[in-house]
């Protein structure tokens, strides 16, 4: 019975541990996504305005 519970004991703290890792490497790939996005977001913005004012698009005019 001593042998059965050091083993399970064993084989929790490996599963915490994994866990653990995991979760870290989550948040490490979480985070990681939401930078990119947030680069794509700005050079997005940044290259619509500067392709917009090169265009140069006219306001709508309202005919008398």
């Amino acid at each position: 019975m001593t042998h059965y519970a050091l083993t399970q004991s064993v084989a929790l703290a490996a599963d915490l541990e994994a866990r653990g890792f995991l979760g870290t490497v989550g948040k490490i790939a979480a985070a990681t996504v939401i930078f990119f996005i947030a680069i794509g977001l700005v050079v997005g913005l940044l290259i619509g305005f500067f392709v917009g004012r090169a265009v140069g698009r006219n306001k709508a005019r309202v005919p008398d």
